[in-house]
């Protein structure tokens, strides 16, 4: 869905390897300079994962590219500023293997402070066990398997799992490559501005978060945290190709901030935050998928029903 994107390991990733590196050519015997996976990433995606099992330097060498967008370098006579105008997306495992709910963001997670202020959004995702979503992942591994075998090429004839999800899902999705030439098209010509917004509410939000940060712990709020909402609002209006960012996408922004703060917290200070910052939540429930999930539970338990009274007629 960009133009370019890096992939790389917190293991097998230094901190040359991330931002850019100088050697000496072998044939020229001249310095040369080479970018690293943010440089190559420019105006793209750089995903690193196993971010937490990097050494503590090489962390610390991304912090001017995550900062101010670009890598300075200055070795061998070399005096270069190299862009890296990329997205990080980071994946890092909790201390323990598994995240515990009664511990705070910071103590789950062995990063430090100045890199997790770098970032716009956390997001805790936890392995919960629910069997409904469960029928549902296995459903898809089961047909996209089935989907990717050799022999099911031309997909004529080929049966799948049924998903109730899927049966009853409205077939308006747009292609992939519409999907993607959308996004770059309003990427490289949609530039909302800034203009008719609730600028107190705004800043009334950071300055209660900022004093909450203080009181209760999680990570702490600063004026970065503050620009990344102006940033998702930006982006959320981006979406909409408008040309305007208006409140509502300023309110989206908040609310996905605040729910990162929240997941950040020990789960009984989460629950004090959550209704003391209520206000800024905005929740959009979706009552047709609701009904749906119920429907489709219940369906799934009548065909069982249905399983057991054949066997019990065929053995009378």
């Amino acid at each position: 869905m960009c133009i370019r994107d890096r992939y790389t390991t917190g293991k097998g990733a230094s901190a040359v390897g991330l931002t850019a590196n100088v050697h000496k050519d072998p044939q020229t015997r001249e310095w040369t300079l080479e970018g690293g996976a943010l440089v190559l990433a420019d105006k793209g995606i750089c995903l690193i994962d196993e971010f937490d099992k990097m050494n503590e330097h090489d962390r610390t060498s991304i912090h001017e590219a995550m900062e101010q967008q670009s890598i300075s370098i200055s070795k061998a006579g070399i005096v270069a500023n190299l862009q890296a105008r990329c997205a990080i997306i980071a994946a890092a495992n909790p201390v323990k293997g598994r995240y515990d709910s009664q511990l705070s963001f910071m103590d789950n997670v062995d990063l430090t402070d100045p890199i997790l202020s770098r970032f716009d959004i956390l997001c805790v995702v936890k392995d919960e066990v629910d069997p409904d979503v469960d029928f549902q992942l296995a459903t898809f591994v089961l047909n996209s398997h089935i989907k990717n075998h050799p022999n099911n090429k031309n997909k004529e004839g080929v049966k799948f799992l049924e998903d109730i999800e899927t049966t009853h899902r409205t077939n308006n999705t747009i292609s992939q490559d519409l999907l993607k030439k959308f996004i770059l098209y309003a990427r490289q010509y949609v530039k909302p501005r800034l203009s008719e917004i609730n600028k107190d509410k705004l800043t009334k939000f950071y300055q209660e978060l900022r004093e909450e940060s203080r009181n209760s712990g999680g990570f702490n709020v600063s004026i970065r945290h503050f620009e990344s909402i102006i940033r998702m609002a930006e982006a959320h209006a981006k979406m909409y190709l408008r040309e305007y960012v208006r409140d509502d996408d300023i309110d989206l922004a908040i609310s996905v901030m605040l729910e990162s703060f929240i997941q950040s917290q020990k789960f009984s200070v989460a629950k004090i935050i959550k209704k003391k910052f209520s206000k800024y939540i905005r929740v959009r429930e979706d009552t047709n998928s609701l009904l749906l999930h119920i429907l489709g539970r219940l369906v799934r338990d009548q065909i069982q029903y249905m399983q057991i009274l054949s066997l019990s007629l065929i053995h009378i």
